[in-house]
């Protein structure tokens, strides 16, 4: 087979073309994401004719990420609440206040004219609830948040009923709203081993509540409670994954709130029907290759958006459900529809001990062994892709650094390593105390596999990863120095004592479950002993390496200080290193110029290490704030 083309990294890192479509409660329109003068902004159009769109917002910094339909056909997004009237395009700021984070909360249809907002501005560690007129933007404060609560959780009537709260050893427990005395009675009790479960909605009626539920058992169950119940911990199983993977996501009824179907996942996303009546729908749905999401219904649920992720891309669908018929929408990103783009094979690694690590493998098409697919014909180098969190998982499916890396010819694997979510909580459990032990060694065990099914190069294998990925990229060079040959970290914790310090303040609700799962207190002496002892910084003496650091420097979660301590430390060692400060960015690189020109000099250092192929550099830099802090000389041309 003919050697692929050079897929430009604009092609792959740019702006999609559109993105996350989302049809309106009332059916009759279909809004997304996409550029306006290069910046992500809102557009609506028609349902039926998305090419005639128009742009609502005028973002002209980082672009709007998120946004939800209310009831009353406007749309609020971004992390200050903003509310835009679709026929205007008015644009209201409802939460004007510097230094706040809200979260909007699931509008009610009945009562299309309101919503609940969470908001920090009283106290920046903590969420408080409330009301928003939408009419009038007017705000009113309903639940003050001094417990240290978490999410706040409501029926159709825009009343918190539940919350949650973390306790000292870990555990959490559910709280639900005593209607005759107001106050937060003890509901149940979710020991940290079943930390993973967690509420996740009510039905529109208030009656019901639904948990993803491991007590007593490994995996995510769904548990119904019954709320009109004498008995507050009135539970019933609905349903179970049928294999070793969590129910992840749920469909509802969008009037009723009742839950008609569950996603698993292992190494696949499987779909199983709750509720009879849309068995047909599902079946008609299995038809599509790839990762299938329902991601938007409309209010009489007769037209759904569907999510449809391959290897090669994204695309949306409408699903009419009255017709059991698709209409397709658009892809993500035009521009690769041009290009040939590589299989992603998922494969389970045995670690050893025994552990199932759930993996997903992209080779070039061109060296792919025809008579053992996912194999290759010859060995070659190898990048190792590490997931975020850790408490995160790889799924398949597009990902853009596989395609990118194996189109340079890399083969590239990611590993669902001890700790990673959506295999139980055992397998969550054994990640506890094991950041650069064994969670490290799974790993290892992976590039030892890749090595023995002739797909890596013993002496070309690289590391590669952001947020704890950049922490197993320092790891992996410092712990283990001999197995990779290079590493990329972007955004990485170096220090664990230091990381844990300067968490942002609106993580307190989460910060013992935090240090209990690190394993280290960095209050106490032992427990500063064990972080320093699992910290790159520490053994920084021992990276012999080359290494490539990216940063932000506006970074809430691993300060800019994470990255420079290392950096230091080499430079005092005299150990190379690379180093990129972007003044506009925080944890990972959001403006396009910024991605583009961080992976064009990551590109450059793979090539120099590895041996691949590479893109010049061109105008790459064009845009972007990147500052080559150390490592001049080998990254820029």
């Amino acid at each position: 087979m003919t050697v692929p083309v050079l897929i430009p990294r604009k092609a792959i890192f740019g702006n999609p073309t559109r993105l996350e479509p989302c049809v309106s409660p009332d059916g009759q329109r279909i809004a997304f994401i996409a550029p306006k003068d290069d910046v992500l902004n809102i557009w609506v159009a028609p349902i039926g004719d998305p090419k005639n769109a128009k742009c609502i917002t005028n973002d002209t910094k980082r672009g709007i990420e998120q946004y939800l339909w209310t009831y009353n056909n406007q749309i609020v997004y971004n992390w200050q609440t903003h509310l835009v009237n679709i026929e205007t395009a008015e644009v209201r700021n409802l939460t004007p206040f510097d230094g706040t984070t809200t979260m909007p909360l699931k509008p009610s249809p009945s009562h299309p004219n309101e919503m609940l907002i969470m908001m920090n501005k009283r106290d920046p560690s903590a969420f408080d609830l409330y009301h928003v007129d939408l009419a009038t933007a007017e705000l009113e404060l309903i639940e003050e948040n001094t417990k240290n609560f978490a999410e706040f959780y409501c029926a159709g009537d825009l009343k918190a009923q539940f919350t949650t709260q973390e306790q000292p050893d870990g555990s959490r427990i559910l709280l639900r709203k005593n209607k005759s005395t107001g106050k937060w009675d003890h509901c149940l009790t979710w020991d940290f081993s079943d930390s993973v479960s967690e509420f996740h909605s009510m039905n529109s009626d208030g009656t019901k509540a639904y948990l993803l539920d491991c007590r007593g058992r490994d995996n995510l169950a769904l548990i119904e409670m019954d709320l009109l119940s004498q008995d507050k911990d009135a539970c019933r199983l609905l349903a179970e994954s049928p294999n070793t993977a969590d129910i992840q996501n749920l469909v509802k009824n969008p009037k009723t709130g009742r839950p008609i179907a569950f996603s698993t996942e292992y190494t696949m996303t499987k779909w199983h029907v709750l509720d009879a009546a849309y068995k047909k729908d599902f079946e008609y749905l299995e038809k599509f290759d790839g990762e299938i999401n329902i991601s938007s219904q409309s209010l009489d649920n007769t037209k759904w958006v569907i999510t449809q992720s391959t290897a090669s891309g994204i695309q949306y669908h409408i699903y009419d459900r009255e017709a059991t018929s698709t209409t397709f929408l658009f892809h993500s990103q035009d521009e690769l529809l041009q290009y040939t783009l590589s299989n992603m094979h998922p494969v389970v690694i045995k670690s050893r001990d025994d552990q199932n690590l759930v993996s997903y493998l992209t080779i070039p098409g061109h060296l792919e062994d025809p008579e053992r697919p996912g194999r290759l014909t010859l060995p070659i180098p190898l990048v190792l892709h590490v997931h975020g969190g850790p408490w995160w998982r790889d799924s398949f499916g597009f990902n853009q650094d596989h395609q990118w890396l194996c189109n340079r010819g890399y083969a590239v694997l990611s590993v669902n390593f001890r700790a990673s979510t959506g295999f139980g909580k055992k397998f969550v459990d054994l990640g506890n105390k094991q950041w650069s032990k064994d969670m490290h060694n799974d790993l290892i065990d992976a590039v030892e596999w890749a090595i023995s099914e002739g797909i890596a190069i013993r002496e070309k294998v690289a590391i590669y990863g952001g947020s704890y990925g950049g922490y197993a990229t320092l790891a992996g060079l410092a712990f283990t120095p001999d197995v990779f040959c290079c590493g990329v970290d972007i955004v990485g914790p170096s220090n664990l004592v230091t990381l844990l310090q300067s968490v942002p303040p609106y993580w307190s609700a989460m910060s013992r479950t935090l240090i209990l799962r690190i394993g280290g207190d960095p209050q106490t002496e032992e427990g500063r002993k064990f972080l320093l002892e699992c910290s790159p910084l520490t053994h920084v003496e021992s990276i012999k390496k080359p290494l490539l650091i990216g940063q932000g420097a506006n970074d809430p979660r691993v300060k800019q200080a994470e990255s420079d301590q290392i950096v230091q430390a080499m430079v005092a060692s005299k150990i190379p290193v690379g180093y990129v400060l972007y003044s506009d960015e925080g944890h990972g690189f959001h403006r396009p110029p910024n991605r583009i020109s961080f992976n064009a000099l990551t590109e450059k250092f793979l090539a120099t290490h590895l041996g691949g192929r590479r893109e010049p550099f061109g105008n790459d830099f064009e845009g972007s704030t990147a500052e080559v802090l150390q490592g001049k000389e080998d990254l820029l041309e």
